[in-house]
């Protein structure tokens, strides 16, 4: 008998890497699923290291009067004392502080004001002490923990001198080794965070000028985890994440290939501002995610024929004013993307259905008439359903239809009238080029070492944007392509506004811009691929792309890195780092 020849192993056969990456289709399929998993795990880990810590005081002590006070005695005898850590809480006061040796005479030491909510604070003492009081000189401040150190640096033992002073010795455990983004608040977390504390505590909020669905999303882990910078910044974090799919698939839809949605992708998930502004708490995350959302879905409704099923057409449009009016209940400059949106559905409606001879779509009434309820109706409950969430704000209530409309005008007047300067402050003509980005947190930590936050973009995105977007245009004119004319409109609709506004503007107002701009760079790309025929410069660029975050990562994620390093990334006269 003939013995059989023994197979020799075959490994599994792929498609071609070419193959996969020149599919034509918009659809999401099982492939574009695994990559995107991909993106998304490998963002996501970059993006949670570091984010924020769960171990921030939850009690606090709130000083109702002038002269209301807390006590500690040192557990053992007098030290040397050089440092007064304290925790703040959802509201920042003003103190004396007294010493004593024996607990019957008292001097007065020092005075101190804490700097921002939920944040840790150092103050120098330097003396030699066994008891601490601490007296309020402004009603109304919290105080969550504090800890003493000695002349060497090291925490001292304390309890509480009476009953009333236990809530600020009970949570010994989160006194942190050194202070920084980790475990305090910073920029416009003081706004944001704390009014997702004060909603969820019936607390009266300090920022009304912005409606509460940002900050609604955001209670959601505070009420989990409890008042952290983890928790706080999470869902801020989520939707930076989410970005990312979101981006893939418009990118897909509008150019038909995986390729350039994976390009989309990869531009979201590698640009410095984004990942700095998404991992901060404040709302504009889901701001600029729903933007995208409602973008997608109103671009896949113009893809549809006066032919196809009508479900399919109310979807997409259901979809798109739903993410619409999330958008404008987070910002106002939500209607930025509705003007976009509008514009986009009524050209393609007078596009299809008048002409010479053509057609009109048989559903046409019941589609204007639905999306009178998607893009008015749903927008404007979703909006007011979001102020029936709490009830205080200072000065009057929003569960009354009054309340809510005067709520309306004190926040358009706010906006209309604010008068106010910022050292970061700049000219809505002058973010393209990122000429003053905003400096949003530092910590020196001696030694040549510190760390630093700021909302600087990618320069290979940012400033290559500015010639994609530059292409796009002359594309919309020459071509007359449907995918140039609602990129160049929405990167219109949502930059040229800031035009015509006269308050103070920031940088990171053009965040809402900056995916449009993401996909006019791949629309620039994809046609000098075409062009030269290979794959080439796309993977150059993306490279360029990685390098360039990685570059930049000790500025945008709070790293600490050396002064000399950082002074390396100081190429325009007014970036701070």
């Amino acid at each position: 008998m003939k013995k059989k020849k023994k197979e020799k192993f075959k490994f599994p056969k792929f498609p071609k890497f070419k193959k996969i990456f020149d599919e034509e289709s918009r659809k999401l399929g099982k492939i574009d699923w695994i990559i995107i998993g991909f993106l998304v795990l490998v963002y996501g880990i970059i993006s949670f290291t570091n984010l924020g810590t769960f171990t921030n005081p939850q009690t606090f002590y709130k000083f109702e009067n002038v002269g209301d006070d807390v006590s500690v005695e040192l557990k053992d005898e007098n030290k040397d004392i050089s440092i007064l850590r304290v925790y703040s809480g959802p509201e920042v006061g003003a103190y004396d502080v007294y010493v004593s040796s024996d607990g019957s005479n008292y001097e007065h030491l020092m005075n101190f004001e804490q700097g921002m909510v939920f944040s840790w604070n150092d103050f120098n003492l330097d003396k030699n002490l066994r008891y601490v009081r601490i007296v309020s000189t402004r009603e109304g401040g919290f105080i969550g923990e504090i800890q003493l150190y000695d002349k060497y640096g090291s925490k001292v033992e304390m309890v509480a001198v009476d009953e009333k002073s236990e809530v600020i010795v009970d949570e010994k455990d989160t006194v942190p080794a050194t202070i920084s983004h980790m475990n305090s608040a910073y920029f416009d977390e003081i706004y944001f965070a704390r009014s997702a504390y004060e909603y969820i505590h019936g607390i009266p909020t300090v920022e009304w000028v912005h409606p509460p669905l940002g900050k609604l999303i955001m209670t959601l882990p505070i009420m989990l985890f409890g008042m952290c910078t983890f928790a706080y910044r999470l869902m801020g974090n989520i939707a930076g994440i989410l970005m990312i799919p979101a981006m893939y698939s418009l990118g897909k839809t509008i150019f038909k290939n995986r390729k350039w949605g994976l390009l989309a992708g990869l531009l979201m998930m590698f640009d410095c501002f984004h990942f700095a502004q998404t991992r901060m708490a404040t709302v504009d995350s889901f701001l600029v995610l729903f933007m995208i959302l409602s973008a997608l879905f109103m671009y896949k409704y113009i893809l549809l024929k006066k032919d196809d099923e009508l479900k399919d057409k109310l979807k997409y449009l259901f979809l798109s004013g739903l993410f619409m009016g999330c958008a404008i209940t987070t910002k106002w400059t939500g209607f930025y993307v509705a003007l976009g949106l509008a514009i986009m559905f009524f050209v393609d409606l007078i596009y299809k259905n008048f002409g010479k001879k053509k057609e009109k779509d048989k559903d046409l009434v019941k589609i204007i008439l639905y999306c009178v309820i998607f893009f008015v109706l749903i927008p404007a409950l979703i909006y007011m359903l979001s102020y029936f969430f709490f009830p205080n704000v200072y000065n009057y209530h929003t569960n009354t239809i009054s309340g809510f409309i005067q709520q309306i005008k004190d926040m358009y007047g706010y906006h209309s009238t604010l008068e106010a300067t910022h050292p970061f402050t700049s000219e809505w003509y002058t973010w393209p080029i990122m000429e003053m980005p905003v400096w949003y947190y530092a910590q020196d930590f001696g030694g040549g070492m510190r760390a630093t936050i700021t909302g600087i973009g990618n320069p290979a995105i940012w400033w290559f944007g500015i010639l994609a977007s530059i292409f796009t245009f002359v594309m919309a004119v020459l071509k007359k392509k449907k995918e140039y004319w609602v990129i160049l409109l929405f990167i219109l609709c949502t930059w040229l506004p800031y035009a015509f506004i006269g308050r103070i503007m920031f940088m990171y107002h053009y965040f809402p811009t900056l995916p449009f701009v993401m996909l006019a760079i791949v629309a620039f790309i994809k046609f000098i691929t075409e062009k030269i025929r290979n794959n080439s410069i796309y993977v150059f660029y993306v490279a360029v792309v990685i390098l360039f975050f990685t570059y930049f990562y000790p500025a945008i994620s709070g790293m600490v890195a050396s002064s000399e390093y950082l002074d390396t990334l100081l190429w325009l006269p007014h970036w701070y780092f």
